[in-house]
């Protein structure tokens, strides 16, 4: 576990990837838990037409494709609420290398 701490603690210097910690003390910020999902944003085309924001959500039991705009909306907020909490990216990388010394 203490190779697997470092390197996401590694992973948080790379200029592109952050990595963030949410402490155990902040519970369920959202009062219930919020499994993974990703917010594919797109850019403009050349005539500057953007596609809508869509957020995958892999489950269980197969994943969804959400594409309205309250489904988009109740994702962004999640994120914003979850990253509220969380620790900033030093304090994260911090204590995973401080976790991972007292794993070794």
């Amino acid at each position: 576990m203490a190779t697997q701490l470092r390197h996401l603690a590694d992973l948080g210097t790379r200029p592109n990837i952050t990595v963030r910690v949410v402490p155990f003390q902040a519970g369920f910020p959202l009062g219930t838990p919020v499994g993974p999902f990703v917010a594919l944003d797109f850019k403009p085309d050349v005539k500057g037409v953007a596609e809508p924001t869509v957020i995958y959500v892999e489950s269980y039991t197969g994943d969804m494709y959400l594409e309205g705009e309250a489904d988009v909306g109740k994702y962004r907020r999640a994120f914003a609420t979850i990253q509220h909490v969380a620790m900033d990216a030093v304090t994260s990388r911090n204590m995973l290398r401080q976790c991972a010394r007292r794993e070794s």
